[in-house]
């Protein structure tokens, strides 16, 4: 039957939850290809990432509809019996896209981390990809084949066993957060450090905050799980940590795909962003190889210890120092210079151009000059 808002249901309310994620989450994904296909002109593993972690967010959305279809967010009491197996079986399902989900999400950001060019993190980060990697493969391993036999999942019936259902929910909902704490706070230190301007940092801030609120959903989500596990009006009881579940998911999808946004900006509102060179442009519009190599849209890190020559004399982005043109001769070798750590330089072009007067003529000059009358 249609669960409608009689009876005191939460359907109407999970799925308007969910179909207004997904419309927010389509429309990010667009901004986030434009910028990337059309703009940097290049894609990126972690765009790859992120497009499959919106199919996998949509797939959950979907399955949680089909599931308020057949009982989801309504009283028990009022659920035809003869839903609750294709019910069983979209909450089955459900609880394997939200974890793949949450695992894409999380390694597009880890893999966004390593481009910006700081060792450590870079390091830090290629660590926490396995560590979400095995995380959530293990997770969505263990949701598939919990019970044995396998359809004892959604059925409740025949033979076979299950794990302790409620200790997974728990201890999963845990490792989440945990590892969302992990993930969004790794790149602090390096925002700190990044040769950028306020607005950009800014921007950087924003993502961290975003994926905070993402764990912040997660904490709320698990407040729901112990009831849902234990209440006799199970369907009821489900609804809250569903929609917050799409809320978790969708919100890390916005904030992975932030960077993107700032290529857009530079492109069409540089002023937004603290970049005021009118000339730049990216990707197709220039062919600007900076962008297409690097594609992050934001300032590149530089280790001051990789600093020679020729990246003071551009032939190396993310480098700044001082360049004083002359008309000698260039030396093709390069000299590696150590910058102390925390230092900033800057890299400015002089051109001098000195009038003599006849100071440094020869005698046949002066005379010819003499001769000329200047």
């Amino acid at each position: 039957m249609a669960i409608t808002s009689d009876h005191g249901s939460q359907g109407p309310v999970v799925v308007g939850i969910c179909l207004a994620f997904a419309v927010l989450t389509f429309i990010v994904l667009s901004l986030r290809l434009f910028a990337r296909v059309y703009v940097l002109g290049k894609m990126g593993v972690d765009d790859y990432l992120i497009i499959g972690a919106c199919l996998l967010s949509w797939a959950f959305i979907a399955v949680t509809i089909v599931a308020v279809e057949n009982g989801l967010g309504q009283h028990a009491k009022y659920v035809d019996p003869n839903n609750l197996i294709t019910y069983g079986f979209a909450v089955w399902l459900s609880s394997m896209f939200y974890l793949a989900t949450l695992g894409f999400v999380k390694t597009s950001v880890l893999w966004f981390y390593t481009r910006l060019g700081d060792r450590t993190l870079t390091r830090i980060s290629w660590v926490m990809v396995g560590v979400i990697a095995a995380q959530a493969g293990s997770f969505v391993l263990v949701a598939a084949f919990q019970c044995q036999t396998i359809s004892k999942a959604w059925t409740g019936a025949g033979p076979g066993k299950c794990v302790n259902i409620n200790v997974f929910y728990l201890a999963n909902a845990a490792l989440n957060i945990f590892t969302d704490l992990l993930t969004y706070t790794l790149p602090i230190r390096v925002i700190f450090k990044l040769q950028m301007p306020r607005k950009q940092k800014i921007a950087l801030a924003l993502i961290l905050c975003l994926g905070l609120f993402a764990c912040v959903s997660s904490i709320i989500r698990i407040t729901y799980i112990p009831a849902m596990l234990t209440s006799a009006d199970a369907t009821y009881a489900i609804s809250g940590a569903m929609y917050w579940s799409v809320i978790e998911t969708n919100v890390g999808i916005f904030a992975a795909s932030i960077p993107s946004f700032k290529a857009i900006a530079s492109r069409f509102l540089p002023r937004f962003i603290g970049e005021y060179s009118s000339g730049r442009k990216y990707g197709p519009w220039s062919g600007n190889t900076d962008a297409r190599k690097y594609g992050s849209g934001f300032t590149r890190v530089t280790d001051p210890n990789q600093i020679t020559m020729g990246t003071l004399n551009g032939k190396e982005e993310g480098g700044m120092g001082t360049q004083i043109g002359a008309t000698v001769n260039d030396n093709s070798s390069e000299e590696r210079i150590i910058i102390p750590d925390g230092k900033i330089f800057t890299q400015t072009e002089i051109e001098t151009t000195v009038e003599t007067n006849g100071i440094f003529d020869t005698p046949g000059e002066r005379a010819h000059r003499s001769k000329r009358g200047f």
